[in-house]
């Protein structure tokens, strides 16, 4: 009996620990059969993509040097045979399981690396891996999370109310990674990369860039000059010369006669013929000559003394700006839905009624603007400029990362503006510094000959003895060969010494503008309207989305102010157009062809759909050798060729724009057609078409557009 009940005992103790051991495998099961292919990644920013950070600015965008030195992290998923969906779980799929769970990928010696152990991809066909990405590394890994369905980060509030330096330089940028044509990698096998297994990440901006400008149509301050001063100028040193074009020039063959160059083999009679005979020949010189034009520098400093000016008006200085309307948090799913356009969730405005972004001079708010005693501006006079009809940086070169909102709720941003009137007389002496670029050329040059002789050729007399016993002689006419020359050309000499010639004289060839050193303002009346401190406000309704940087001026019109957010790619530099600088001719207005649209709108509004749109304009002669045309908004349309094939860079991605030279024969053509013709949200984008300067800066030409009044389109694709 004693056996028997140590054996029972023995068998329930054996059934227990059974049992703990399949609660609690100690081994996670494989999950799938592996290749031997490994799982690889590579990142880069889409090609053309460069940092725009502001000289006063410490923030820096992202570029791909630092990517590099930050790394990335990746999450892959396998799902067996089934489509991954950010709606399911874990628990929902048949073989789910984490492959990479936030794997930092490293750069170093120019090869991006997993720092964990090697995975690999499934070995069956049709057995898939779903991966998302982001960047940089080490600002986000502690704050990306997983839920069992998507990676996902938090972005909460990096900046403060007060927009102080130190609180600025608090933002960080937020990239996620896509495909080439801005998705998520989703349900990809080892063989749908080349190299085979290696996942390509091109890493987009997840927030938006605000910028903040400020610029006037008050009535402002008149300046006239009453006495130009005396200018001096004092020379820099001398740079060393640059050589520039080299030519190389054979000269047509020279004959040349007399010294050395032709003498007699005989004269005399030729007592065979009975002819007085003189024989010669020729020599030919070749001569090669090279040139190179040579051009030195020196920075010249011009100096401009006692310059005076009347001075009359008002100056207006800014109290303060406040901003509402942003959002404080958010969260940023990796897996996008619509192509391009980042997804985020959970965003959350800031709350109460304070606003959230405060300018005033305790911050970054421009000195030039800042609102101070009128005592401080009268000894400070050329500082404290105040608004102008220039538009002006509010923020000191500094700018907000913003979380993307849209205005569809009809959210609006809030901007107010209290600013004071100056009221400013006097006369105005300054002291001015500029400097000047000035160049000389000369050319200088060297020679070399070679030369060969002519056979021999005869030249008779007038006259011929044919009678020697009477000595009677007869006349005939002289006569001469031409020259031949059957002989080659000898070598080339060797080259002569390089000529020394004089430069030329000195010319301006650029300057930097006048600066003023010094200033002194006297018989002065300087002080504030105090009736005169308007509070203005104004509201706007505009989206915000990521990747874009978003321009929002502020326009100080009388007792109103105007605001205008203009929304660009994140990289193009766009300027103010000037109207009047000898602007190309437009000999055909931008248009539409209307057999490639489904319908268009007075308000400016084109609608493709899943069509490819056509457009064309024609430019004649003017200020701008080149023009380029971009789609500003939602990523989800493309430029294509006349066949609908998107067209793409050297890296196999879409562009972002397309630029061509301004012929005025030629009509321009372009052609836009949707990414996804299935999307399930509408989209829109700006075709904005752009004048590029010598340096590449781009001018908008809203004047390329005539319809309606309106100076701008809109590319639409409705919801599928």
């Amino acid at each position: 009996m004693k056996t028997l009940r140590t054996l029972a005992l023995l068998s329930l103790a054996l059934a227990a620990l059974s049992c703990v051991k399949e609660q609690h495998p100690r081994v996670r099961p494989e999950i799938y059969h592996k290749s031997d292919v490994e799982v690889k990644a590579t990142a880069s920013l889409p090609e053309g993509w460069t940092p725009m950070t502001k000289a006063a600015s410490d923030i820096t965008d992202i570029d791909n040097a630092e990517l590099q030195s930050r790394g990335f992290g990746v999450y892959a998923f396998y799902t067996g045979t089934e489509e991954y969906s950010s709606a399911k779980d874990s628990t929902a799929y048949n073989k789910f399981g984490l492959v990479l769970n936030n794997r930092r990928f490293e750069y170093s010696a120019s090869t991006w690396s997993n720092s964990g152990k090697a995975e690999f991809w499934p070995a069956s066909d049709g057995e898939n891996l779903t991966l998302f990405a982001y960047a940089p590394w080490d600002t986000w890994n502690g704050l990306v999370q997983y839920d069992g369905k998507v990676p996902t980060i938090q972005y909460d509030n990096f900046v403060a109310q007060n927009l102080s330096v130190s609180e600025l330089e608090k933002q960080r940028d937020i990239l996620w990674g896509t495909n080439t044509a801005g998705d998520p990698h989703k349900n990809m096998e080892k063989d749908d990369y080349d190299p085979e297994g290696t996942v390509d990440f091109h890493f987009r901006h997840a927030v938006a860039k605000v910028c903040l400008n400020v610029k006037g149509t008050l009535p402002g301050e008149v300046r006239n000059q009453t006495d130009a001063g005396n200018v001096s100028s004092s020379n820099g040193a001398t740079g060393d010369p640059e050589n520039g074009e080299t030519k190389s020039n054979v000269g047509d063959p020279e004959t040349l006669f007399g010294n050395n160059s032709t003498y007699y083999r005989s004269d005399g009679y030729d007592y065979s013929n009975w002819v007085y005979v003189r024989y010669y020949w020729a020599v030919q010189n070749q001569t090669e000559t090279e040139t190179i034009i040579q051009t030195r520098y020196r920075t010249t400093t011009e100096t401009a003394t006692n310059t005076r000016y009347s001075v009359s008006g008002q100056r207006y200085l800014v109290e303060e700006v406040t901003l509402k309307g942003f959002n404080q948090k958010g969260t940023l799913v990796l897996d996008n839905a619509v192509s391009y356009n980042p997804t985020w969730i959970n965003t959350a405005r800031f709350s109460g009624s304070n606003p959230e972004y405060v300018l005033n001079s305790s911050n970054v708010l421009s000195q030039s603007l800042q609102y101070v005693p009128a005592a401080t501006v009268q000894s400070n006079f050329e500082t404290y400029t105040g608004i102008t009809e220039n538009a002006q940086d509010l923020m000191s070169g500094y700018f907000l990362y913003a979380i993307p909102r849209e205005s569809a709720s009809g959210d609006r941003i809030a901007v107010t503006i209290d600013y004071h009137k100056l009221n400013v007389s006097g006369n105005l002496t300054v002291n001015q510094t500029r400097q000047v670029i000035q160049k000389q050329t000369r050319t200088i040059s060297r020679t070399r000959t070679r030369s060969r002789k002519s056979d021999e050729i005869r030249v008779t007399s007038d006259r011929d003895r044919t009678n020697s016993w009477n000595n009677a002689y007869n006349t005939y006419a002289s006569h001469e060969s031409d020259y031949t020359f059957t002989a080659a050309w000898n070598s080339w000499g060797n080259w002569s010494s390089w000529s020394n010639p004089a430069w030329g004289e000195w010319q301006n060839d650029s300057a930097t503008e006048w600066e003023i050193t010094s200033s002194t303002l006297t018989g002065a009346t300087v002080n504030y309207n105090d009736d005169n401190a308007p509070h203005l406000s104004g509201e706007i309704i505009t989206d915000l989305e990521g990747g874009r940087v978003y321009d929002m001026n502020l326009i100080v019109a009388g007792d109103k102010i105007e605001l205008d957010v203009v929304p660009r790619p994140w990289d193009l530099k766009e300027f103010e157009f000037d109207y009047n600088a000898n602007v190309n001719d437009v000999i055909q207005p931008l248009t539409y062809d209307s057999s490639f649209i489904d319908y268009a709108d007075a308000g400016g509004n084109v609608y493709i759909n899943n069509r490819m749109g056509k457009f064309f304009f024609q430019l004649g002669a003017g200020k701008y050798a080149s023009w380029q045309a971009s789609l500003v908004g939602d990523a989800a349309f493309g430029f294509c060729d006349e066949n609908g094939n998107f067209i793409l860079d050297e890296h196999g991605n879409r562009v972002a724009s397309i630029r061509n030279a301004i012929d005025p024969e030629v009509m321009n053509y372009i052609y836009i057609k949707p990414i996804n013709t299935e999307a399930s949200v509408t989209s829109h984008a700006k075709l904005r078409i752009y004048y590029i300067d010598a340096t590449g800066d781009a001018v908008v030409a809203l004047n390329l557009v005539e319809m309606d009044g309106v100076t701008e389109w809109t590319i639409w694709q409705n919801a599928n």
